[in-house]
C-alpha cells in the first residue's frame, strides 16, 4: 500500500468522524434552537393579538370616559338629581353616542344606567333593535367582559361608572350613575388572522375552559377538556408552546393570559413549523456533507504536495543511488524535517562516493592478501589431504588389525582346542587305565590339570575378546537361583575344604526363588569371585551373604575372606587386563589377571557392579550385585522368608548346611549306530575309543561329501560332524542333508564356540555343538540323549599304554610322507593343497605331544589362507616360512629317531 493510501486510509477517519459528530449535533442543537425560535414567534403572535385587544378595549373605555365626562353627561346628571325631565339634553347625548359610534364602528349600543341600575336612555346602531327594557347592567368589579352566545362570536361590553366633580355634587355622593358598552368588533381584522385558516388558529376562553372565540370557526364544543385546557393553561403560564392533534394534524399553541380571566392561545400547524425546521436542517446537512467531502481533499492535497511529493522525490534519487548513480544532488524545499532529511541525503550520497573509493582500494589489498592466503591455503590443503590420506590408511590398518585380532582369536581358539581335544581325551584315558607306579599317576595328574588350566586361559580370552568387540551375548532365562547356589557351593566347598578354610554360606531372607538372567554368565562371575578368595587366603575362612534389596529388585552377593588383602593402588588396578597385584603375586599364585576385568563386564552386562573393600593382610570384600530380571519382563517369584519354606520347596538342597552335594550314579551303555565326520586321523580315533567305551556302533568318514554319502544310503541314529573339513566343509553338508529331508541329529565337532559360530551351526540345520576338547561328561550326554539305553555301570574309557605308544610311532611313520607331501606342493607352489596338509598336522600333532609343531602347523595355514585371497603371491617369502615349518617337522622326525 503507498503512503498516499496509508495516510488517506489513517486521516480519512480522524477528520470524518469528528466532523460528522460535530454535525450530528450541529443537527440537534440547531433543531432545538428552531424549536425555540418557533416557540417565541408564537409567543410574539399571541402576546400581539393579546396587546391587540388590550389597546382595542383601552382606547374604546378612553373614549367612553371621555363621552362621560362631556357636558351633556353632566346636564342630564343635574336633571336626574334634581328630578327634572330630560328631554332639552336628550339631543346633545344622542349626538354624542353617534360621534363614539362613527369613530368605533363595532359600537352595537350604549345604554346609560342610573346608580340603582336602572336604564335611563340608551343608543342603538341602526342596524340592531334595542328594546331598553331588556337591558341589564351586571356590577362586578371588571371594567369589560366578553359576552358570548351560541353559534355567535362573542362581544366585548364595557361598564363605567358616572362620576361628578365639582358643583355638581350637591348631596355630597359623586357616583351617581353607570354607561355601558357593547362592541361587536370584527375578530379577523381585530387579531390580524390570516383568511388561511388551515395554517393558524386562535382560541379565546375563559379560565375554567369555557369557549368563547374559535378560529376557524370549528366545532369544537363549548368547553376545552380539562386536562388539554389544564396543559394549555399551564404551557401559557410557563410562556411555553404545547401540541394538540386535532385528529388530522398536530398543531402547537401558544397562550397567554389577559387580566387575569381570559386564556388567548394561539397555534400553527406542524406542517408549518416543520418547513422552517426542514430549511435549516437541509442547510446544517449540506454544511456537513460539504466539511466531510472537501476537507479530505483539501488535506489530501496538502499532504501529497508538501509530503508525498518530495518523499517521492527522494525515493527516485535513492533508486538512482542504487544504480550506481552518485553525482545524485537534492535541492532542499524547505527549513524542516524533509528539509533536514534531503540534506542527510545529500551528506550520505557524498559519504557513499568516498566509500566506494576506500572499498575499491580496500578491494585490492583484500584481493591480494586473499592471493597470498590462497596460496597458503592450497599448501596447507595438500598437507591435510597428506595427512588425511595417512590417517585413512592408519584407519584401515587399525580396523584390519583389529578384524585380525578378533579372527586370530578365534583361529587360535578353534587351534588350540583341536590338539586339547586329543589331549585331555588319551590323558583321562590313561588315567583311567591305571598306571602302574603313582609317579605315573601324579604326572598324568599335572598333565590334565595344566591342560584344563590351558583350556580355562582360551575361554577367559575369548570372552574378553567377545566382551571388548561387544558381541558377547546373554541367554536369559528363569531359573531357581538357589539351585544355581547349591552347584557354585558344591564345588567351592571342596576346595575350600582342600585348603582346611572355614566355608560358610549365609542367605539373609527374604530372598527370591526364582530370577530371570544369564545363569551361565552368572555362576562364571560367581565362581571366579569364590575362587580368588579361596587362592589368596592360605588361612582363616570364605564368607559369602546373598541379600535381596527389594527397592532397586537387585540381589547383593557379598564375598568376604581373610587372605593377603589388597592396597588402595592395588584396588585400582585389578580390573584392568592382564593386570595382577604385583610379579610376586603371578609367581605365588599364578593367573593371567583376566578373572576380575571378565567378572567386572559380565556383572555389568547382568545389570549390575562389583566393588571391592580391602586392606593388606586383612583380608578383601567383594559385593557384586545383579538384576532380578534382565530384560523387565514381569514373572511371578515368590520370597523364600527362612530355611523352614526354602527346606518345602527345594527339600534336596543342602546350602545352609554348606555341604558339597553327592554326585554319585550310575550310567548307561549305549545302542544305536553313530556316524562320525572328521579329517584328523588322531581325532578319529579318540571319538572311536569313546564310542566303542559304550559298545556304540560307528562308521569313520574323513570329509563332509562322504558323510552326505553314508547318511543318504545308511540309517544312523545320530551324527557328529566336524565343521572345517576338506573337500566339504560341515555346514554344507549339513544343510545338504536337511534338504534331502533326512532328520537324523546332528551335532556340530568344532573348537568354534563363539555365539556367531553357534548361531551359524543352528541356522544350517544342526541341533547342537560339542565343544573341542571334547569333556567326557557332555559327550556322554548327548549320547544318551538320542540313543537307546542298555543299562550298566558308568563306561570308563580305556587307552592301554601301548596303543598310546604304537598311535605316536604311527603318526610319526605318516609325519615322514606328510614332510614329503608339503615339499612337493611348496615346489608347485600349490596353496590351496598346503593348507589342507597344514591343518592336518595342526589338528594332530598336539595330541601327541608336539605342540610346537601344531602351533607352527597353525600359523602356515593361516598364512595359506591369507594369500589365497590375494590375486598375486609373493612365493620367494611363502617358501622361506614353509620351508621353516619343513625343518622343523625333520627336527621332530631326527628327535624320535625316525627318518624323512
Amino acid at each position: 500500500m503507498r503512503l498516499q493510501q496509508k495516510s488517506l486510509l489513517v486521516t480519512l477517519p480522524l477528520i470524518l468522524i469528528p466532523t460528522i459528530i460535530l454535525g450530528w449535533l450541529s443537527f440537534h442543537y440547531t433543531k432545538d434552537a428552531q424549536v425555540q425560535i418557533e416557540n417565541a414567534k408564537l409567543q410574539a403572535d399571541v402576546t400581539y393579538r393579546s396587546n391587540a385587544m388590550q389597546n382595542y378595549i383601552n382606547n374604546a373605555k378612553s373614549a367612553l370616559q371621555f363621552i362621560s365626562s362631556s357636558g351633556d353627561i353632566k346636564m342630564l346628571r343635574t336633571r336626574v338629581v334634581r328630578d327634572l325631565p330630560y328631554s332639552l339634553a336628550q339631543e346633545f347625548i344622542v349626538e354624542s353616542f353617534e360621534t363614539f359610534a362613527t369613530a368605533y364602528p363595532d359600537t352595537e349600543s350604549i345604554v346609560l344606567f342610573t346608580k340603582d341600575l336602572e336604564p335611563i336612555f340608551g343608543y342603538a346602531n341602526p342596524a340592531i333593535q334595542l328594546n331598553i327594557d331588556d337591558v341589564r347592567l351586571t356590577l362586578s368589579d371588571q371594567v369589560w367582559r366578553l359576552i358570548s352566545k351560541q353559534n355567535e362570536a362573542p362581544k366585548i361590553e364595557i361598564q363605567l361608572p358616572l362620576i361628578a366633580t365639582g358643583e355638581d355634587i350637591e348631596d355630597g355622593d359623586a357616583h351617581w350613575g353607570y354607561v355601558q358598552l357593547i362592541l361587536k368588533p370584527s375578530w379577523l381584522e381585530l387579531f390580524d388572522l390570516p383568511k388561511d385558516k388551515t395554517s393558524s388558529s386562535f382560541i379565546v376562553s375563559d379560565l375554567q375552559g369555557k369557549l368563547l372565540f374559535t378560529y376557524p370557526y370549528n366545532n369544537v364544543g363549548t368547553t376545552l377538556p380539562s386536562q388539554l385546557f389544564e396543559r394549555l393553561l399551564d404551557s401559557a403560564r410557563k410562556l411555553q408552546s404545547s401540541d394538540i392533534n386535532d385528529g388530522s394534524q398536530k398543531v402547537f399553541f401558544t397562550g397567554k393570559i389577559m387580566d387575569a380571566r381570559y386564556l388567548l392561545l394561539y397555534g400553527m400547524s406542524e406542517s408549518n413549523v416543520r418547513h422552517h425546521e426542514s430549511n435549516i436542517t437541509l442547510l446544517t446537512v449540506m454544511i456537513v456533507l460539504i466539511s466531510v467531502v472537501i476537507a479530505p481533499m483539501l488535506l489530501f492535497y496538502v499532504f501529497s504536495r508538501h509530503v508525498i511529493q518530495p518523499i517521492e522525490k527522494l525515493a527516485n534519487a535513492k533508486q538512482q543511488v542504487a544504480q550506481g548513480m552518485l553525482d545524485v544532488k537534492l535541492e532542499v524545499p524547505n527549513n524542516d524535517e524533509l528539509g533536514e532529511l534531503f540534506a542527510a541525503f545529500n551528506v550520505m550520497v557524498r559519504q557513499l562516493v568516498v566509500y566506494r573509493e576506500n572499498e575499491r582500494e580496500s578491494r585490492l589489498r583484500l584481493e591480494y592478501k586473499v592471493k597470498e592466503r590462497t596460496e597458503e591455503l592450497e599448501k596447507t590443503n595438500y598437507a591435510l589431504a597428506n595427512s588425511n590420506r595417512d590417517l585413512e590408511v592408519a584407519k584401515q590398518i587399525s580396523e584390519q588389525a583389529n578384524d585380525l585380532k578378533s579372527a586370530f582369536v578365534a583361529n587360535i581358539s578353534h587351534e588350540i582346542r583341536t590338539p586339547l581335544t586329543a589331549i585331555l581325551g588319551f590323558t583321562e584315558q590313561v588315567i583311567a587305565d591305571m598306571p602302574s607306579s603313582k609317579y605315573q599317576m601324579d604326572l598324568l595328574t599335572r598333565v590334565l590339570k595344566s591342560g584344563k588350566h590351558l583350556l580355562a586361559l582360551i575361554n577367559d580370552i575369548l570372552d574378553l575378546s567377545k566382551i571388548e568387540s561387544e558381541k558377547l551375548e546373554l541367554e536369559v532365562s528363569e531359573f531357581d537361583m538357589f539351585e544355581l547356589f547349591n552347584d557354585v557351593i558344591s564345588i567351592l566347598s571342596s576346595q575350600a575344604a582342600d585348603k582346611d578354610l572355614e566355608f560358610q554360606f549365609n542367605q539373609h531372607f527374604p530372598l527370591p526363588r526364582l530370577v530371570r538372567t544369564d545363569a551361565t554368565r552368572l555362576r562364571q562371575v560367581l565362581l571366579n569371585l569364590a575362587s580368588n578368595a579361596i587362592k589368596f587366603t592360605a588361612e582363616g575362612f570364605i564368607h559369602i551373604d546373598v541379600r535381596y534389596i527389594q527397592q532397586t529388585k537387585l540381589i547383593e552377593v557379598t564375598v568376604s575372606d581373610s587372605g593377603i588383602g589388597m592396597s588402595a593402588d592395588v584396588q585400582q588396578r585389578i580390573f584392568t587386563p592382564f593386570v595382577q597385584a604385583d610379579v610376586s603375586i603371578s609367581r605365588r599364585f599364578g593367573g593371567t589377571g583376566l578373572g576380575l576385568v571378565i567378572s567386572k563386564s559380565l556383572t555389568h552386562l547382568l545389570g549390575g557392579d562389583i566393588r571391592v573393600f580391602s586392606e593388606e593382610e586383612k583380608g578383601s570384600e567383594f559385593v557384586m550385585n545383579f538384576a532380578l530380571s534382565l530384560d523387565n519382563d514381569e514373572f511371578e517369584t515368590p520370597l523364600i522368608n527362612n530355611l523352614e519354606e526354602l527346606a518345602e520347596v527345594t527339600p534336596s538342597c543342602d546350602l545352609h548346611e554348606n555341604k558339597p552335594k553327592a554326585n554319585a550314579g550310575t550310567s548307561e551303555k549305549m545302542v544305536g549306530r553313530v556316524l562320525v565326520a572328521e579329517d584328523v586321523e588322531d581325532n578319529q580315533y579318540l571319538f572311536g575309543l569313546l564310542l566303542q567305551s559304550v559298545n556304540v556302533d560307528f562308521v569313520m568318514v574323513e570329509n563332509g561329501e562322504q558323510a552326505v554319502e553314508k547318511a543318504l544310503i545308511e540309517d544312523f541314529d545320530l551324527i557328529l560332524m566336524d565343521m572345517q573339513m576338506p573337500i566339504m566343509g560341515g555346514i554344507e553338508a549339513t544343510q545338504l542333508l536337511r534338504q534331502a529331508g533326512v532328520d537324523t541329529p546332528v551335532y556340530a565337532l568344532t573348537a568354534n564356540v563363539m555365539r556367531e559360530d553357534i548361531d551359524r551351526h543352528l541356522k544350517a540345520g544342526c541341533n547342537g555343538t560339542i565343544a573341542k576338547p571334547v569333556e567326557k561328561q557332555e559327550f556322554f550326554k548327548v549320547l544318551q540323549r538320542h540313543l537307546a539305553a542298555d543299562r550298566e555301570t558308568e563306561p570308563e574309557f580305556v587307552l592301554p599304554e601301548a596303543q598310546m605308544k604304537s598311535l605316536r610311532e604311527n603318526y610319526l611313520t605318516q609325519l615322514v610322507s606328510q614332510c614329503s607331501l608339503i615339499k612337493t606342493l611348496i615346489h608347485d607352489q600349490d596353496l590351496a593343497g598346503l593348507r589342507s596338509e597344514f591343518h592336518k598336522v595342526k589338528g594332530a600333532a598336539g595330541s601327541y605331544g608336539f605342540v610346537e609343531l601344531g602351533a607352527a602347523a597353525s600359523v602356515c595355514e593361516v598364512t595359506a589362507k591369507e594369500h589365497l585371497a590375494l590375486d598375486i603371491c609373493d612365493w620367494t617369502i611363502l617358501t622361506n616360512e614353509f620351508g621353516d615349518f619343513v625343518q622343523l617337522v625333520e627336527a621332530v622326525l631326527a628327535n624320535n629317531s625316525v627318518q624323512s
